[in-house]
């Protein structure tokens, strides 16, 4: 069955029918008309945003978000019109953001994404080489940064390749909203938290990569790179924590290094030197490796193997022909 001749009375229906559960890729976006009391249903399963031929009312839509909040132990407050969670159902698990007017001017908005669940092989990911060599990085504790666009399959592959490292290690996960699944037998699994109402009670990223360092880990995951978190985990990096495997939105290899370095800045109160940056990431990291989406399919692109700095340049090899 194709979205396009899928019809729908509800959007825990749209769900339910299962049209999305033999799709590698798969999200759906509730957008609400302009200047009407509707909203539009679109789904993309890899090939760009399809348009379900249903529209669902505003008063639907609110009341189907404020649903999967109750559900996944959340409480809107009026005052931050956004929410971002983790929700599980019969169907499977899904990243849910939700936004409220008067952010989202023209009625509330959902924005969905299907996760995968558990190890997937190597059949996944092409080439089938490229993912065997970033395995064999895995099984040395060689620490990889995973970059490309949103939905490029950057969670998926941290993912996957995370079920290869050693059964007898401690892998500690850190995310904003928890995303990461993987058949590792030992995963702790961390998340940051917003401030409520009050702008008390925040935990950020920044906040378990330290704590993590008290927990006894082998492998440090950060689930996105986003914030000065970046610095914490570079230095853990190089002070005996190896294996770390994280993720970053960038255009190639070569733009994550940059903006790995870039993150460090922005954040940093009292930023060290451009050279000190540049070697905790020299000495740090060991792959950069780059995703894109190809005709529905999730490709390896780039991968780059850091060597060593020249002056103020990373040398990086590139793995691929």
């Amino acid at each position: 069955m194709t979205p396009s001749n899928t019809t729908t009375e509800g959007l825990q229906q749209l769900i339910e029918t299962g049209i999305f559960n033999h799709l590698p890729i798969c999200d759906v976006c509730i957008t609400p008309v302009v200047n009407g009391t509707t909203a539009q249903v679109f789904v993309d399963t890899g090939e760009g945003m399809v348009e379900l031929p249903s529209q669902i009312s505003h008063s639907q839509v609110q009341q189907w978000a404020l649903g999967l909040m109750n559900k996944s132990g959340r409480s809107w407050d009026a005052k931050y019109p956004f929410m971002d969670f983790r929700h599980i159902d019969q169907c499977g698990a899904w990243r849910v953001h939700i936004a409220f007017q008067p952010a989202s001017v023209h009625g509330p908005s959902i924005s969905l994404r299907r996760l995968s669940v558990g190890s997937s092989s190597a059949r996944n990911w092409q080439p089938t080489s490229h993912f065997e060599l970033l395995k064999k990085a895995v099984d040395n504790k060689e620490s990889i940064l995973i970059a490309g666009a949103t939905g490029s399959g950057k969670t998926t592959l941290l993912s996957d390749l995370l079920g290869y490292a050693a059964a007898s290690e401690r892998i500690l996960v850190l995310e904003d909203t928890p995303e990461i699944s993987t058949a590792h037998p030992h995963v702790l699994n961390l998340s940051a938290r917003p401030p409520n109402s009050d702008g008390m009670g925040e935990i950020t990223l920044r906040h378990l990569v330290r704590e993590s360092l008290r927990m006894r880990p082998d492998r440090i995951i950060l689930g996105e790179c986003r914030g000065g978190e970046v610095l914490d985990l570079l230095q853990s990096l190089n002070t005996g924590h190896r294996g770390s495997l994280a993720t970053l939105h960038a255009n190639s290899a070569r733009d994550a290094l940059r903006r790995l370095e870039l993150l460090c800045y922005l954040q940093a109160t009292n930023p060290p030197p451009h050279s000190i940056i540049r070697d905790l990431i020299v000495h740090g990291v060991q792959w950069v490796v780059h995703l894109r989406r190809n005709n529905g399919s999730r490709v390896i692109s780039e991968i780059l193997r850091i060597e060593g700095r020249e002056g103020d340049t990373i040398l990086a090899r590139p793995m691929l022909d």
